[in-house]
């Protein structure tokens, strides 16, 4: 139990120290609710791919949003809601993505010359963590986030739910361009593919994925 108690809290480190929720005021600064904040290292290549993919994602255009690049050590991207402490129950947020300089374990594929669709399939996954993303509250967002780290379970569910959201938005064959080009090239990190075949839905299933939510019917009793 005692060992259990620590692992949760190591999750919420965990979860805090890798930026999976960030806390800050967010009385500044005041975005336009149609254009994202990009920040000033970014490429220009790079912010077209987003914003190709952003203007897909209506349901997002009404929150603040950062794009910021800088270094991470624990992934290639990662999407992040951004809320103050103060209304840790409520729902006010705004939301960021933290690009990395470079392909994670990667010691010279930089995110700039990646090509245009696998930006945009990449871009694509992370907007459709932020729309799953919406179905939780601030507080429901910090159980999300140890869940995520606690659970491969809970993970790979959510990464499946990320591609399928994507695919919905129109970005199928982006999607799977980006699947395709880190699990069938040979400079990009074994481990890195091991990584995504674990957790992420697969090229055949991206390619099988329906393109509208399935209802789930409730069983019934003959």
């Amino acid at each position: 139990m005692q060992y259990k108690k620590h692992k949760v809290l190591a999750g919420l480190v965990v979860l805090l120290v890798l930026g999976g929720i960030t806390f800050q005021s967010l009385k500044t600064p005041d975005y336009p609710s149609d254009s994202p904040s990009f920040s000033s290292s970014i490429q220009p290549n790079i912010q077209r791919a987003f914003l190709d993919v952003w203007k897909e994602y209506s349901e997002l255009h009404s929150y603040g949003f950062d794009v910021i690049q800088n270094t991470l050590s624990e992934s290639t991207m990662q999407a992040q809601p951004v809320f103050d402490l103060s209304d840790i129950f409520g729902k006010n947020r705004r939301y960021k993505i933290d690009i990395a300089m470079k392909v994670l374990d990667s010691d010279d594929l930089y995110i700039a010359d990646l090509p245009d669709n696998v930006l945009r399939g990449w871009f694509a996954h992370e907007l459709g963590h932020i729309v799953d993303y919406e179905n939780h509250s601030n507080i429901g967002m910090v159980t999300y986030g140890i869940r995520y780290v606690l659970s491969d379970k809970f993970k790979r569910e959510r990464e499946h739910e990320a591609d399928s959201i994507a695919i919905r938005h129109g970005f199928r064959k982006d999607v799977i361009a980006a699947k395709k080009y880190i699990l069938e090239n040979d400079f990009i990190s074994p481990n890195y593919q091991n990584q995504i075949k674990k957790y992420y839905m697969s090229i055949r299933g991206a390619e099988l994925c329906p393109d509208e939510r399935i209802p789930v019917l409730p069983k019934v009793e003959i």
